[in-house]
């Protein structure tokens, strides 16, 4: 492994001469990791398709690098493939992991006896004792106290091993500013997440010898640990190997959960401004419909407003008319006189200027000419 520090220029001339996916495979980031480090140096990027046609001889456009007063040292670190496997150590992952090993503040190993323990695992200790009492008696009414219990369920033989291992595990876990509870089931409170965890023990499938036509197992323990994050799919679990107890594995295990909240956490902040932003839409489209409906209403209200003046005219037109001939053909008599009154009464009552009030069409309503519809209120 070298370092290698290269300039903002040569980190342009590197991400233009070969794919990135190569590139990451020579120095210890990932693929999102090694493009924000081209981000915040300003390092333009190839376009999806821009290596695909340049390997048939296509036409391809090379984004010129932008000009900037500073010109900053960046370091890459060169991964020695055969060392390392692919697992760099500037992952997050392994960088998280190096800095829980370093930790002053953290007790990592589990100790051989169970020491000061917590309040839960006095509580789970103290109930899987009772718990061991009440089945040997067979002394189903017995109350057992499940408050503070720790979710574990392992074999009375691995039980001691298995509180052990939780002290530490919770203890560490406090310790790194995280909380532990155990309202119906074991939570872990890290970062605004929750993740509920459980320390079983594993089984295997064991035949039974039956003097039925079918086969029938029984699941005996096998005296290895597992601890699982039932909050992941699939369900993430770690568990003693030949070459690794479970309690070597407390590291990997922290690191883990602590990047996995990280990650649920951006990502739940993500959703979050996905949502506002599409409320955002979301209002501003109802705000235009709004504007649009009040103005289709309101050009309903013109246009029926318009529909009406022009009726009323129609209807004065007429009333001239009639009244015209009634006087040339001399047969204008009180009666016709009468109606004519009450048919200008009438134009005024429809006429959206003048809109005179007549007693007797006060419930009418003036558009549709029908009775206006009663309000309860």
């Amino acid at each position: 492994m070298d370092n290698k520090t290269i300039t903002r220029k040569e980190l342009y001339d590197l991400v233009w001469s070969k794919p990135i996916t190569h590139i990451v495979k020579d120095y210890g980031f990932s693929d999102n990791g090694f493009r924000k480090i081209c981000k915040k140096h300003n390092i333009p990027l190839p376009k999806a398709g821009y290596w695909m046609k340049l390997k048939f001889n296509k036409k391809v456009e090379k984004v010129k690098l932008p000009k900037q007063n500073d010109n900053p040292k960046i370091s890459l670190e060169k991964t020695n493939n055969i060392l390392y496997k692919g697992k760099h150590p500037n992952t997050e992952l392994a960088l998280r992991k190096k800095e829980i090993e370093e930790s002053k503040e953290l007790k990592i190993a589990v100790p051989a006896k169970l020491a000061k323990p917590h309040k839960y695992i006095t509580a789970t200790k103290e109930y899987h004792e009772k718990l061991k009492v009440r089945n040997r008696n067979r002394d189903w009414s017995t109350h057992l106290d499940s408050s503070n219990v720790i979710s574990i369920n392992v074999s009375d033989k691995l039980l001691p091993r298995a509180l052990r291992f939780m002290d530490t595990f919770i203890k560490i876990i406090e310790k790194r500013g995280y909380r532990i509870t155990t309202e119906n089931r074991t939570t872990i409170l890290i970062k605004e997440q929750s993740y509920n965890i459980r320390l079983t023990e594993k089984n295997k499938r064991v035949k039974r010898e039956t003097k039925y036509s079918w086969d029938e197992y029984d699941l005996v323990p096998t005296g290895n640990l597992s601890l699982k994050l039932d909050d992941s799919y699939p369900i993430k679990e770690w568990s003693d190997s030949q070459t690794k107890p479970l309690e070597d594995k407390l590291v990997d295990i922290l690191a883990w959960i602590e990047l996995r909240a990280k990650r649920d956490r951006e990502r739940q902040i993500e959703n979050e401004r996905i949502r506002q932003h599409q409320e955002k839409i979301r209002i501003k489209q109802q705000e235009v419909q709004k504007l649009k409906d009040n103005e289709i209403a309101n050009f309903e209200a013109l246009f029926q407003s318009a529909t009406r003046w022009h009726k009323s005219q129609y209807i004065r037109n007429y009333i001239k008319e009639f009244e015209d001939y009634a006087i040339k053909s001399n047969s204008l008599n009180e009666e016709k006189q009468q109606w004519i009154e009450w048919a200008k009464e009438k134009a005024d009552w429809y006429d959206p200027f003048i809109e005179k009030e007549v007693k007797l069409l006060e419930d009418i309503d003036r558009d549709t000419l029908k009775p206006k519809r009663k309000s309860y209120w």
